[in-house]
């Protein structure tokens, strides 16, 4: 908020932008489905377990894969074709398993 210049901004004294700064950075998202996992250990739980539970709730959540799916832009085109390919595997797939 600090960047704006108009008449509005003009009123606020320097507290008041820095605590609104700061408010908007720590609000979480309003989304259905928060972007993160937090664990809490559980009285007096050994840490491996503490880790491998955190990281099943990750696998679950789906997290690492959005990632690596988002780490490079992939073209509309290119992810059509992929997920083309994908449901003709699964077909065929399917189609062998009704064969046998």
């Amino acid at each position: 908020m600090a960047h704006r210049n108009d008449r509005q901004h003009r009123n606020y004294t320097k507290r008041d932008i820095r605590e609104y700064e700061y408010r908007s950075r720590n609000q979480n998202p309003k989304s259905s489905r928060p972007s993160h996992v937090t664990i809490e250990p559980k009285g007096n739980e050994h840490i491996d377990k503490t880790i491998k539970r955190f990281l099943r709730k990750v696998k679950k959540s789906g997290l690492a894969d959005d990632y690596k799916k988002n780490r490079y832009f992939e073209k509309p085109s290119t992810k059509r074709r992929k997920e083309k390919k994908r449901r003709e595997a699964v077909l065929k797939k399917l189609r062998e398993k009704e064969g046998n």
